[in-house]
Order: structure tokens, then sequence, then C-alpha cells
């Protein structure tokens, strides 16, 4: 294939892969806390190295149990003598003329067998010992892929919340310059009338001047905590992201009184799970 056709392959693959990517990632987000929390359990990397560890274990489960099952091996044996050998023989057993001998071929020029064993396994005790540790490493996989996925369900709450916080603090320092700047335009004004001390109209400028300070603080804040939460959820820090949830809507959803009422069940914890499954391995 000459060189021009080749490049001309691979610039159009590089195309289409491109154009691919590019149709099933969204170029921005919309997403409420639940939305968010749902998109990070799929593609936050701590998530998607739990689950696959989890397959993994299961696998070697299987692998385990396999060995203890039923083995069946089949082999085929095929032969094709190119050149047979040849057994001269007197040629008087064939009716033929004392002294003299005849060429005999035995077997056929082309053979093939066809063999099958079958293997059980009665009792081992190191299979048994290989079965109950893959069985619990399976279970620890589990515990650890729930654990994590707590952990990044409360990161990217913590995150989420952050971001609305952040949010949150540019609306009133926003709100609290406006009404500082319209004071300074009015004592500005009254100074110039000679009714205001010039110290006044200094003093509204210098807590302006903090203001606007606080303000630019306050939306490197948010940048950096949209990051975060980006991380947290798998996404690209270009890709822009839209929260649809706010402060207030969140705490009057997620109030419930009964919690304290609930009693510890250490059954339930995901820590325990694990420490148990430490104690299991280690018999």
């Amino acid at each position: 294939m000459p060189l021009k056709i080749k490049i001309a392959i691979l610039l159009f693959g590089l195309a289409f892969a491109k154009a691919y990517s590019q149709e099933t990632t969204p170029s921005s987000y919309s997403l409420s806390l639940e939305q968010a929390i749902e998109h990070g359990l799929e593609n936050n990397y701590q998530s998607i190295n739990a689950k696959r560890d989890v397959a993994k274990a299961l696998k070697q489960k299987w692998e385990t149990t396999a060995t203890g099952l039923p083995q069946i091996n089949g082999a085929i044996d095929y032969q094709n003598q190119l050149k047979q050998p040849v057994t001269p023989l007197p040629a008087e057993l064939a009716g033929g003329t004392p002294g003299t001998f005849i060429p005999v071929v035995f077997g056929p020029r082309q053979n093939m067998t066809l063999t099958a064993t079958l293997t059980q396994l009665i009792f081992d005790g190191s299979y048994i010992v290989a079965l109950e540790a893959s069985k619990t490493f399976l279970d620890f996989s589990e515990n650890a892929n729930n654990k994590t996925k707590l952990e990044v369900r409360k990161g990217i709450i913590n995150a989420y919340g952050g971001v609305l916080l952040t949010e949150e603090n540019i609306d009133i320092i926003t709100k609290n310059r406006n009404t500082l700047e319209k004071n300074l335009n009015e004592t500005t004004k009254i100074f110039e009338n000679g009714l205001a001390e010039e110290e006044d109209v200094e003093q509204l400028q210098i807590t302006l001047s903090q203001l606007d300070n606080q303000l630019n603080s306050a939306i490197r804040q948010r940048e950096i905590a949209l990051d975060m939460l980006k991380l947290a959820l798998g996404i690209e820090l270009s890709t822009p992201v839209t929260l649809t949830d706010d402060l207030e809507a969140l705490t009057m959803r997620n109030i419930d009184p009964s919690v304290t009422e609930e009693s510890l069940n250490m059954d339930k914890s995901v820590d325990y799970q694990i420490a148990y499954n430490y104690t299991q391995q280690r018999r």
C-alpha cells in the first residue's frame, strides 16, 4: 500500500475518533445534587477502579471454583506419512517365485486419532482453602466498593455544597458592595455641598476597596470549588458546569429529624464489615 494512502487512512481515522468523542461527551452540564451524585458514581476515577477490583475478584473466584469442577481435555492427532515404510516379504507367501521378495506397505497413509479425558477433583484441602479465600476476597472487594461509593458521594456533596456556599458569599458581598457604593455616592455629594467631612468619604472608599478585594477573592474561591467538584465528578476542568439546586432547597429537602432516633447498628457499617473481612482472611 502506498505511503500516501496510509497517511490518508490514518488522518481519516483520527478525524473520525475526534468527531465521535465530541458526539459522546457533552459540551456542558446542568446538574442537580442527585444528578451530580449519579454522574460521579459512574465516572469518578476511584469509583471506576473499585468496580474493576470487584470484577477482578469475581473473576478470580470463578477461576478458583472452576479448578474443582469436572475437567474434560481433548486432543486430536493427525499423521500424514509422505513416504510410507516398505517391508519386503518373500514372494512365495503371495504365490510368487521362491527366492524373490515383494514390497509390502503396512498401515494407512493418513491417520487421525481423537482422545478425550475426564478428570474430577474428589478432595483437596488446598482447594477448599483457596475457594474460601476467594469468597472472602470478593466480599472484601464489594465492601471496599461500597465504602468508595460512600466516600465519593460524601466528596460530591461537600464539593457541591462548597460551590453553593461560595456563590452565596459572592451574592452577599455583591449586595453589600452595591449598598456601600450607593452610600459613597450620596456621601460624596453631601461632602461637595459642605455638609459632610472628607474623612467620611475616605472611610467609605477604603471599605469599598476592601469589599472589592473580598469579592475578587470569593470569585476565585468559587472557581477553585467548581474545579474540585469537576474532579469529583470525573469531568474535564474546561467543561462548563451549572448547578440547578440552591442551599435553601437542599437544606429543607434533607432535614430528617428521625435520624437522631435511629439506633446504631454496627453490622451495617462498611468499616465494620471490612474489618471483619480482614479477620476472615487471617484465619
